[in-house]
């Protein structure tokens, strides 16, 4: 058996295909691929369970999707949110859902009274956050409220997610609001 040699183009070649793998962040493409997470009911099958940034999207617009006319107050938009929030934080935050947004219970009841349609949109940021885990994940968020023929409403959030085991499912689990 005749021993290889590697020529100096090779060995480059080798070098940095090993070194591109190396320095790559490997725990989310393979934390999204252990995830073995059913998909989320209606109305939120399109949204997988295995991306903590389409949870936190989806979720966050959820919390902030204000329908006037057809909820009493900001309380039901979370509790219609609940497929996408851990439980304990769900029962948490029903409370501060009426606080959140800078919706107060005056402009809520106009927009009820005159049946304003409240579009609802949510993206993540640039903005810095503490390093993913297997278990977590935080990003900053926009906010944007448009009630129809009035000027937009925006603000940011600052977001978590966490699942149990990195088979599991996405849930927000946290949620605060910056001043």
């Amino acid at each position: 058996m005749r021993a290889r040699t590697l020529t100096p183009a090779l060995f480059i070649g080798v070098v940095a295909v090993t070194g591109a793998g190396c320095g790559a962040t490997p725990q989310a493409a393979s934390s999204e691929q252990r995830c073995q997470a059913d998909r989320f009911a209606t109305p939120f099958t399109r949204v997988d369970p295995c991306s903590p940034e389409q949870v936190l999207t989806a979720a966050v617009a959820a919390v902030f999707g204000y329908r006037p006319s057809e909820q009493a107050d900001q309380r039901a938009t979370l509790r219609a949110a609940r497929p996408l929030l851990d439980s304990g934080f769900a029962e948490r935050a029903e409370p501060a859902a009426l606080v959140w947004s800078p919706v107060n219970a005056e402009q809520w009841q106009q927009w009820r009274a005159t049946a304003t349609t409240i579009t609802t949109t949510a993206r993540v940021t640039g903005d810095d956050h503490p390093a993913d885990t297997a278990t977590t994940a935080h990003r900053v968020l926009a906010i944007e409220l448009q009630p129809t023929g009035q000027p937009p409403i925006r603000w940011t959030v600052y977001a978590r997610t966490t699942r149990t085991t990195d088979r599991s499912g996405w849930l927000l689990s946290g949620l605060e609001v910056a001043s």
